[in-house]
């Protein structure tokens, strides 16, 4: 990536927004600050106007639709990062013809666009080549910032509920944010989350946007409280199909290896969190009689007891150093979020004067998000150090059960604002927010996955 165009390309963002342009400013030579793409990044209104025209066939034949199936998925998830603004238009560019390159995003400058993506396609068969290549059209040259090849094909046997086409859009945009931020984006992402009424509930797994939804479970019992393992491949989930809650794992992508039992201690088995190294799950246990916080060692089933108290302690939810772990206790009178170290030391409270359950701790380290109660249920963020207490949501419903994505730039939660309960995401300031679940039957619970191998 030449850092020096992208920098140059923010520069240009920058000055348009304090001026408060809406066409392209002057091409900037001069290298930008370091930290301009960062504080972009970071927030706020100043967006990237990006042209993302239908994809270029090259070879094979095109029946799917994919050269505007690709475009339209890709565009859709840069509007959701929050980082990119989409600048309409189908002009379709012809394959080695540098004047009709030229000409296409000349009109697009015209209209806004700082940026431009020219996509093409070789198809043979079930199999895709896709090629990328992202332009600056801030430039005199309109200089190539990057290119890069993707490959792809639909599975065999074909799964309902897999679709490698969206997939390989979402890898599409991932690579753009990328190239503009220096993190990959969030679209080639999965949200697994529980369907269904009091007494029948269900996990299921859609793409981080809503498309795609196929079951987990199928056992016609209750099974709640998803959460992904870090390397995304399995599910730790707790359910009553043995008639007891009981804590255990799935693998969503690889069904023969069946249902793995974790947890079947007398009482309960809640909460689980993986630590960051997927190597031990801490998680609610009652088998003492009191619900305490313990860690199990996934390898040995070896169990760790953190809390000793006759309050109850529940719902942990690790650091992504795997050094502290926050958690819920009533200790102070009502539920609180307290902050101890690893080995269950160093107990702290964190939050004071309300009741507040769910902590969920940030993949940058830098925030924690929990669900407070009064009257409603609205989501807030605090510091790890106890400071900066601040409310997400307010005056639309009920909303709880925050996740993060891998990003640490988005959130999704479950709310009832529309009636119904389903799945909704956000920027973590707050903004942005877009339903990605809908249908007649509640959907809660939600847990997003880290990026997909």
């Amino acid at each position: 990536m030449r850092r020096t165009a992208i920098a140059a390309l923010f520069t240009v963002l920058a000055v348009a927004a304090a001026v408060g342009l809406t066409a392209p400013p002057p091409p900037v030579r001069a290298q930008a600050p370091p930290d301009v793409y960062i504080n972009v990044t970071g927030g706020g209104s100043t967006k990237l106007n990006i042209a993302l025209p239908d994809f270029t066939v090259v070879s094979g034949s095109d029946a799917g639709g994919l050269s505007k199936l690709l475009p339209t998925v890709a565009g859709n998830d840069l509007t959701l990062s929050g980082l990119f603004s989409v600048v309409a238009g189908s002009d379709r560019i012809p394959a080695n013809n540098p004047e009709a390159l030229r000409q296409t995003w000349n009109n697009f400058a015209a209209a806004g666009a700082h940026a431009g993506v020219h996509g093409l396609m070789t198809i043979r068969g079930d199999r895709v080549e896709a090629e990328l290549r992202l332009y600056d059209l801030t430039s005199p040259d309109q200089r190539l910032i990057a290119s890069r090849k993707f490959d792809a094909a639909a599975p065999q046997p074909p799964t309902s509920s897999f679709d490698w086409r969206r997939r390989l859009a979402h890898k599409i945009a991932d690579e753009i944010v990328l190239q503009f931020t220096g993190e990959k984006g969030v679209a080639d992402t999965k949200i697994s989350y529980v369907v269904g009424p009091s007494g029948a509930k269900e996990i299921v797994v859609a793409d981080y946007d809503g498309f795609g939804v196929g079951p987990v479970t199928r056992n016609g019992s209750i099974n709640l409280s998803p959460v992904w393992s870090p390397d995304a491949r399995s599910i730790a989930f707790t359910s009553f199909m043995n008639g007891y809650p009981d804590l255990f794992r799935l693998f969503p992508f690889e069904p023969r290896r069946g249902v793995q039992t974790l947890s079947s201690f007398h009482g309960i088995n809640s909460s689980p969190s993986w630590s960051p190294d997927g190597q031990f799950l801490a998680l609610t246990l009652s088998k003492d009689g009191n619900p305490e916080i313990y860690i199990l060692t996934i390898a040995t089933g070896a169990l760790q007891r953190l809390t000793r108290h006759g309050s109850i302690d529940t719902e942990p939810t690790w650091s992504p150093t795997g050094q502290q772990i926050a958690f819920v206790s009533d200790r102070a009178g009502q539920p609180r979020i307290f902050v101890m170290d690893r080995d269950g030391s160093n107990v702290r409270q964190l939050t004071n004067g309300g009741f507040h359950t769910q902590p969920r701790w940030s993949p940058k380290g830098d925030t924690i998000v929990y669900t407070q109660r009064e009257g409603t249920h609205n989501l807030w963020a605090i510091d790890p150090g106890g400071t900066n207490a601040r409310p997400l949501t307010t005056g639309q419903g009920d909303n709880q059960g925050a996740t993060w994505a891998p990003d640490g730039r988005h959130l999704a939660f479950q709310s009832n604002r529309s009636g119904r309960w389903q799945v909704y995401m956000m920027l973590v300031d707050g903004t942005t927010t877009t339903q990605i679940t809908s249908g007649a039957a509640d959907s809660t619970s939600p847990a997003w996955s880290p990026r997909l191998p």
